[in-house]
């Protein structure tokens, strides 16, 4: 089967979710796109106001997965810290709605719209990331208190998910083809100390639980002067030092890195614990973070050839990274 162009996935996905806004009572919608990477997103302006709504494009979404994605945004704003963007769930009650177009079904979804701006990477103030740090241990405090829902469910971030055969977001078993032996070699040390550090550290509910997956400063919106976490779209089980890293690998090459990284643990530390033994490990982390996004864009182009672009962009860039820090772990 001849693989979709990025402009074709786009306008099949624009069908799709046409489609699934009939299952809401909108008035007079119209989408505009907002990004086509792992998911496909849209700024939806109706007259009852603007929403957020996704179609979801990637291997690991089931639809249980989705539900529970809404959950942990409604518990969350519902302990008032910060506003968040709101689940809005269709006629039939339900956060996921199944679209159609072509004969190809995908999930969506539609929340609510934070009329502020992402702040990005680009920084004037280091002193956000004391911000970031102390929003992140927040949402570490408060989900690790939650009492699940029986029918919780969302993925798990450890060794094998993250850059194992299976990892990437599944799509690591096509992406480690990609690349020569020598890359594969440095993939497989690194999975290797994931193994190992698992092994030892085990999972206990100081270092392990329900993180956010991919927290940083473009899924962060400023809303009178208060920081909204966006985006849960990456929410699941892992360790609480893969959120900081995730953050940490952004600005690895600035330089105010050493700057941004004190900051950053100076704000989750005023919050919630973390060793200087689990802290050491942040560089360990940081290379399985590369190593996931090489592995997604390698595995992600050879289905879909409108990414071999952005792959090929990308791609050297977080190798170099990786190579950069294997001397840290």
């Amino acid at each position: 089967m001849r693989q979709k162009s990025s402009t074709e996935q786009i306008n099949l996905n624009t069908e799709i979710a046409r489609n699934a806004i009939k299952q809401y009572n909108f008035k007079s919608s119209k989408l505009h796109l907002i990004k086509h990477l792992e998911n496909t997103t849209f700024r939806l302006s109706t007259e009852q106001g603007d929403f957020l709504i996704r179609v979801y494009c990637g291997l690991q979404n089931t639809v249980q997965d989705i539900e529970s994605e809404a959950k942990i945004i409604e518990y969350l704003a519902s302990c008032n810290h910060y506003e968040y963007q709101k689940p809005i769930y269709n006629n039939s009650n339900r956060f996921v709605t199944i679209g159609e177009a072509e004969g190809i079904s995908k999930p969506v979804s539609i929340l609510s719209w934070i009329n502020s701006s992402i702040i990005g990477h680009q920084i004037n103030d280091i002193s956000l990331f004391n911000q970031l740090g102390k929003l992140l241990a927040r949402i570490h405090n408060k989900l690790a208190e939650w009492q699940k829902p029986i029918d919780f469910q969302r993925p798990i971030f450890d060794a094998e998910n993250l850059i194992g055969r299976n990892g990437a977001f599944r799509y690591a078993n096509s992406g480690y083809k990609y690349f020569d032996r020598e890359t594969v070699s440095l993939f497989e040390s690194v999975y290797q100390r994931l193994i190992d550090f698992e092994a030892v550290a085990g999972k206990e509910t100081n270092i392990y639980g329900i993180i956010h997956g991919d927290l940083h400063l473009k899924n962060v919106i400023l809303h009178q002067n208060a920081l909204i976490p966006i985006d849960f779209d990456d929410s699941g089980y892992g360790y609480y030092i893969y959120d900081l890293a995730v953050i940490l690998t952004n600005y690895s090459e600035m330089t105010e890195y050493s700057a941004i990284k004190a900051n950053l643990l100076q704000g989750y530390r005023s919050i919630r614990k973390i060793s200087i033994e689990i802290e050491n490990q942040l560089s360990l982390f940081m290379a399985a973070r590369y190593i996931c996004l090489a592995l997604f864009l390698a595995g992600k182009f050879q289905q879909e050839s409108g990414f071999k672009e952005t792959a090929l962009k990308y791609i050297p860039s977080y190798v170099a990274k990786l190579k950069d820090i294997i001397p840290c772990i």
